[in-house]
């Protein structure tokens, strides 16, 4: 009698969702795994230098080659969000639907502004921390139709991720000399564990119904990790680990949505796998052209890596927008 519980319990998993329509996480984790090795792999260099501003020239080549996957990655993802943001607000009227791009175009001052005051290197951490958020509401949307039944659930708990990879950020590059604090470092990494599995997760874990505490216990073990091991660390590994986690976590998000896209819109041609793959290979080719050819510097606002946070800020914003905007269309007329 004491076993039925726990033999009738769900096995934690991400959130899967058996219809089409779904992200497939499995394969996306899968993939992710493999373009994540391609990215350390890869027999020739995908870019001449480290990005201006970050990371002090402190990154490996083999990392350079990773995070330039990423970027060029990024603007094939770019391309399909935002032919997806077009098409659904031309469905709405043309107030609301020119309203929204205009306030796009007015985010884009407003990062760019934030970006010069900040400097490269915090707003570039500023914004992957964002983009922890925009994955968390992203994997939540794939999960289908559950997603509104849990709603409460699941913006309760989402949160955890977003603060532990903020934790393991400031941890891992030792900001206030954190590393050398242990007592506070340790009651840290305690307390965040404690509060994920006491605002719900203990609970979500048990049952399999959410994956995001798992993943803030993810960030909050390698931020004890990390923590512990960095005075053993060179600036370059640390960038590596740190480029590890944005490259993985893009990855996922990349081929989440394009899985996700493929299933929801089978007649779509340009959301066919075929087509996926060539608009990726066409971004790669002119982010490479565009990092070694000197006559395409002026490309280089647009596509450059030093750039591409001010794109993902740009494209973060635009998602965040978008659901306003929606949302103060009025109703249709009822007859």
């Amino acid at each position: 009698m004491g076993t039925d519980g726990l033999t009738q319990t769900q096995t934690p998993a991400l959130p899967t969702g058996s219809n089409s329509s779904g992200s497939r996480p499995w394969l996306a984790l899968a993939l992710t795994f493999f373009f994540l090795g391609i990215g350390y792999a890869l027999p020739f260099p995908l870019a001449p230098a480290s990005p201006p501003g970050l990371w002090h020239g402190s990154i490996a080549p083999e990392v350079l080659n990773l995070y330039s996957l990423t970027v060029f990655a990024g603007w094939a993802h770019f391309f399909y969000a935002w032919r997806g943001q077009f098409r659904g607000t031309a469905r709405l009227p043309k107030s609301r639907h020119y309203g929204f791009w205009i306030s796009v175009v007015i985010s884009f001052g407003i990062l760019a502004s934030v970006r010069s005051l900040l400097g490269v290197a915090l707003f570039s951490a500023l914004v992957w921390i964002w983009f922890i958020a925009h994955f968390v509401k992203a994997e939540l949307f794939f999960a289908g139709s559950q997603a509104k039944a849990r709603f409460r659930e699941k913006r309760f708990a989402s949160w955890q991720p977003v603060a532990a990879f903020a934790w393991l950020t400031l941890v891992l590059f030792n900001v206030a000399g954190i590393q050398s604090r242990h007592w506070l470092l340790f009651l840290g990494c305690v307390a965040l564990g404690l509060a994920t599995l006491l605002t719900g997760g203990w609970q979500q874990l048990a049952q399999g119904t959410s994956f995001l505490p798992m993943l803030a216990l993810f960030f909050d073990g390698e931020a004890f990790v990390w923590g512990t091991y960095g005075k053993y660390m060179h600036p370059a590994f640390q960038v590596g680990v740190y480029v590890f986690h944005v490259a993985g976590a893009s990855f996922f998000h990349y081929l989440g949505s394009y899985s996700y896209g493929n299933g929801y819109r089978r007649t779509d041609r340009w959301l066919q796998i075929g087509w996926i793959v060539t608009m990726n290979v066409v971004f790669l080719c002119v982010g490479y052209a565009v990092a070694w050819l000197p006559s395409l510097g002026w490309l280089t606002p647009v596509i450059g890596l030093e750039w591409f946070t001010f794109w993902v800020a740009a494209h973060l914003a635009a998602s965040d927008l978008l659901p306003i905007w929606k949302h103060r269309a009025p109703a249709p007329a009822s007859h």
